[in-house]
This record gives C-alpha cells, structure tokens and sequence, in this order.
C-alpha cells in the first residue's frame, strides 16, 4: 500500500515572533500524532547543508567537499 505522504504546517510563538515548521504526515490526525511526540524528540544536531538529491554523482561531491571545509 502506497500512502499519500502530505506536508502538514503548523505555527507557533516564541519571544514575540511566529514560527513555522512543516510536518510530512498521511493526514492531519497523523500530523497532529508526530507533533505530540516532538516533546520526546532528540536533538542530532545542526544543519550544515541541504542538497537535491536530483542532483545524483554531483551531489555526493558537494556533500563530500562541505564535510571537507568543516
């Protein structure tokens, strides 16, 4: 069974501002199920770079030459 994988977004206030984050879920019930769990959640840590995997043998260079530069 091939689910149907939505982006969910939700909003928030923090020291006066509004935030936003999305969610990929299969429904919003499901969306609101994983941002129940978020308080459970551990931190991986920063992230440094984001790359299209599209972008195929090039990509893994480009992720090869950022952790290179760290």
């Amino acid at each position: 069974m091939v689910e149907k994988w939505e982006t969910h977004l939700f909003e928030y206030k923090h020291a006066g501002l509004t935030w936003c984050f999305e969610i990929k879920a299969s429904s919003v019930a499901d969306a609101r199920e994983r941002l129940a769990k978020l308080s459970h959640a551990d931190h991986l840590g920063t992230l440094v770079l984001k790359v299209p995997a599209q972008l195929g043998f090039f990509a893994k260079f480009i992720y090869w030459l950022a952790s290179l530069l760290r």
